[in-house]
Formats: structure tokens, C-alpha cells, sequence
């Protein structure tokens, strides 16, 4: 917002500046100045909204044609670039949600602007190939934190640390588009890394596999394991309830990716002590 109001205020100064025009007894010939001077400073309007635009900054250029209309009034090439801009900018304000259908969505409805600016449907077509990009590397690196996380539930904490070494030294895995991601991976990292130093102390003290994996639950810190956070009334929380809780939580814009099963445990416990069947991120003290 700050952007788009520094935009208008400096497209209002273009205005200003080439709206002061010499006194004249002949009113045609100062309409004619007048109109003039309007259409040059809708043209350097316009052109510093493209200038934005080249320098990838959606919000400045919007103030610029929105201010263009301003100076002309139902101008059609300045409504169809305001359009345009508003479409970019819900489409990279969806992208950096992760939601990436919406944001194919924005960006494909920039081209489909009647009268729409050539250039703008160019940044579109370049910011549709990043998402389909960015959809693409998310789901592959979801697919390594699921895995880990599988592997970290089944106690096979070499075989978690192993993926998760390789997830959290992708060249790009710090990009703000996959933070929940390298956020998780980085908190199940230190679990497992845990979890398989206490199995390796208990195992050489000879206690059987799975007192071994018992204790290292238990020295992991916040990954330790109580049997009364996987009950309910003395009933073992199912998969399908953990999968349906999982569902929820994508229905309220929560990506669980990065929640352990214990952490869907613990929510859907909370959530039922409140009397309520459908979990909240506060259920597990997580957002």
C-alpha cells in the first residue's frame, strides 16, 4: 500500500508540474495547451508505471496507472494496465502462500485483459513458468520431508537423517517459497540426530531394540513419546483421524507438511478436550 501511494503521489507531481501553463486572452489556444500538456503528462505517467513494472515493482507501477487515470478519466489503455497489475500482484501475493493454483489463476488472467499492455502479458508468461517451477520443486521436497518423517516414525533414524541431510542441502531450500518445508526439516533433523545418539547409548548398554527405541524417544526432547498423547479415553488416535486432522488443517490454509504425527496427536487431544472435532494450528501450540 505504501508503494502504491508513493506511485500516485508522484504521478500527481508529473501532473502537477505539467499543468502550469502561461496566462492567454485566446481560450482556444489555451484548451489546446491544456490538452497538451494533459496528454504529456499521462504519457510520462505511463511511462514511469512501465518503468515499475521492468524493475518488478507491481506496486508502484499500479499507482502510476492508477494515477494515469486520474489525468484521463475512463482512459482505456490505463484501466486495462491497472487490470493487469492487480493481476500480477494477487498472483505473486498466491505464490508466496504456497497456493499455486490461485496464483497460475492471477497470472493467467493478465493476458486476458481486454486491451491489455504486450509487456505485461510477457511478465506474466515469465512469472507462470516460476510457478510452475516453484509447484514443481515444493512437491519433490515435500516428498523428501514426508519420507524423513516416515522413516523418523518407524525409529529408522539413520534412514531419516540420511534424507534430511540431503533435503536441507538443496542450493535453493532457504528461497522463501519452501520455508515451512526447511523449517520442518530442520526441526525433525535435530529430533532424529537426538533420537539416534540416546538408541545408540541405551543399545550399548544392552537393553533390547526396543527399550533402545523407547528411551530414545524419550531423551529426544519435544519428540519424546507419552501413550496418553496418542489416546483418547484409552482409544489409540487412528490414522484416518491424524489424516482427516491433516485435511482440516488444509482447509483452514495450514500446510501440516512440517507437523509430525505426535504434533497431529497432541492437537486432535487438545481440540477434543474443548469439545471440538476439527483441529486448529493453537491445538498444537504451533502458530
Amino acid at each position: 500500500m505504501k508503494k502504491i501511494l508513493i506511485g500516485v503521489a508522484a504521478a500527481l507531481a508529473l501532473f502537477s508540474l505539467a499543468g502550469c501553463q502561461p496566462k492567454g486572452n485566446d481560450s482556444a489556444s489555451a484548451a489546446s495547451t491544456q490538452a497538451a500538456q494533459t496528454t504529456s503528462s499521462y504519457t510520462a505517467i505511463i511511462r514511469a508505471g512501465r518503468d515499475a513494472v521492468s524493475n518488478k515493482a507491481y506496486d508502484q507501477a499500479l499507482g502510476y496507472f492508477q494515477s494515469a487515470l486520474l489525468t484521463k478519466s475512463s482512459d482505456k489503455k490505463a484501466t486495462a494496465l491497472v487490470k493487469q497489475t492487480k493481476a500480477l500482484i494477487e498472483a505473486q501475493n498466491s505464490l508466496s502462500k504456497n497456493s499455486f493454483n490461485a496464483a497460475k489463476s492471477s497470472a493467467a488472467a493478465v493476458k486476458t485483459v481486454t486491451g491489455g499492455d504486450s509487456s505485461l502479458n510477457s511478465v506474466a508468461d515469465e512469472l507462470l513458468t516460476t510457478i510452475n517451477k516453484v509447484q514443481t520443486t515444493y512437491k519433490a521436497y515435500q516428498g523428501q520431508l514426508q519420507k524423513a518423517q516416515t522413516a523418523y516414525d518407524q525409529q529408522d533414524y539413520a534412514g531419516a537423517i540420511a534424507t534430511l541431510n540431503q533435503l536441507v542441502n538443496q542450493s535453493d531450500i532457504a528461497d522463501s517459497y519452501y520455508a515451512t518445508i526447511y523449517t520442518g526439516a530442520l526441526k525433525l533433523q535435530v529430533g532424529a540426530i537426538s533420537a539416534q545418539n540416546a538408541s545408540g547409548s541405551t543399545a550399548g548398554n544392552g537393553s533390547s531394540a526396543s527399550s533402545s527405541s523407547s528411551n530414545a524417544a524419550s531423551g529426544s526432547g519435544e519428540y519424546s513419546v507419552d501413550k496418553n498423547d496418542t489416546e483418547i479415553n484409552g482409544e489409540k488416535i487412528t490414522a484416518a483421524q491424524i489424516q482427516q486432522a491433516r485435511k482440516d488443517l488444509q482447509a483452514q490454509g495450514i500446510d501440516s507438511v512440517s507437523w509430525s504425527d505426535l504434533d497431529i496427536m497432541k492437537a486432535i487431544k487438545v481440540a477434543h478436550a474443548d469439545g471440538r472435532t476439527k483441529i486448529t494450528p493453537q491445538d498444537a501450540g504451533l502458530k
